[in-house]
């Protein structure tokens, strides 16, 4: 028996539609589809009541099939029906795109709030039928997540890509954001206002004009040569460029002394998670390198994107996020 909390087909190939007319059975049709043969990337089957585009409140039931074989064609062995007519919704709905997953799986847990159903059929604008099967609700709507990025510029990388994705309908109606901003520009202005010296590996147009900190290790082993015994710098960084500054200090024999002015999302990051009341959060980190990287902390699902994500990139954090947040099996 399906153990997972929910379940979404991975691609529309898996997912084959059946017209067997009104007042079907599905375990009887089941029993009639053992031996025949199937494409090899069959695993489910979509039964319903009518023929052509799908139909809101239409009879469906859902069915998870076993195969057997290794050729293009494979023979269906057996099946589970996941969810029987009188649990089954059925949704047509243009304005969402069946193959952005956050889209299908929120518009599925948004239509389950008021009605006792297992699964949700779906269509949207493509025409293309699939379908969620939900075996338990613990997800509120909106589902609520929180962006943490670093400014300047502004806006940050993050609400600039949220808002793109959100323009181009690429993102479901259910989701609400937060956004945390760490302001390297504040923590700057307070190094210059101490008379200290700042150092911003990651300079941008406003803070170069503004306050003119060093931006390059050239500037730095120049000042400490010059100012001996010791250079006191502030980095307006965070852990990693804190490490090749003092690789570099140590492998030149420099005397300069580091205090961190941490910019980092990822530790900023750790210390809001336990207590904020969204239920995952999306962040950038130069840690991740090419691809995202997911983690928990307290519980609470975190997506981790590289420094310069794509709206690709973005749209699929937010879909893993919904995947994890919700505990659904992508297949």
């Amino acid at each position: 028996m399906f153990e997972n909390n929910m379940l979404i087909p991975k691609h529309c190939a898996e997912v084959s539609v059946i017209n067997v007319g009104k007042g079907f059975s599905p375990d009887k049709t089941m029993e009639k589809l053992l031996g025949k043969p199937t494409f090899y990337l069959t695993k489910y089957v979509i039964l319903r009541e009518g023929g052509g585009q799908l139909k809101s409140g239409e009879r469906a039931s859902i069915i998870k099939l076993r195969t057997d074989g290794d050729h293009l064609m494979k023979t269906i062995v057996g099946g589970e029906v996941l969810a029987h007519p009188e649990k089954c919704l059925t949704i047509t709905d243009p304005t969402i795109d069946e193959f952005i997953p956050n889209q299908v799986i929120l518009k599925a847990v948004s239509a389950r709030l008021n009605n006792d159903v297992e699964g949700v059929v779906l269509s949207g604008r493509n025409e293309n039928i699939t379908f969620v099967y939900l075996r338990e609700q613990k997800i509120k709507l909106p589902l609520k997540i929180l962006l943490v990025d670093t400014i300047p510029p502004k806006p940050s990388r993050l609400r600039v890509l949220y808002d793109v994705s959100k323009s181009s309908n690429l993102l479901s109606e259910h989701i609400n954001i937060e956004v945390l901003n760490v302001d390297a520009s504040k923590m700057l202005k307070e190094t210059y206002n101490e008379g200290r010296i700042a150092f911003t590996p990651c300079p941008t147009e406003e803070l170069s004009n503004t306050y003119q900190p060093i931006t390059s290790l050239a500037t730095i082993t120049n000042k400490a040569e010059n100012n001996k015994p010791l250079l006191n710098i502030d980095l307006i960084g965070c852990s990693l460029s804190r490490a090749a500054l003092n690789r570099l200090t140590k492998k030149m024999g420099l005397n300069i002394e580091v205090s961190l002015r941490d910019i980092c999302p990822l530790h900023t990051t750790r210390k809001v998670a336990p207590t904020t009341e969204v239920q995952g959060i999306i962040l950038r980190c130069c840690k991740a390198t090419e691809s995202a990287i997911a983690i928990q902390i307290k519980n609470k699902p975190i997506i981790i994107l590289p420094w310069a994500p794509s709206i690709g990139e973005f749209v699929n954090a937010i879909d893993s996020l919904v995947n994890l947040v919700i505990g659904l099996d992508v297949v």
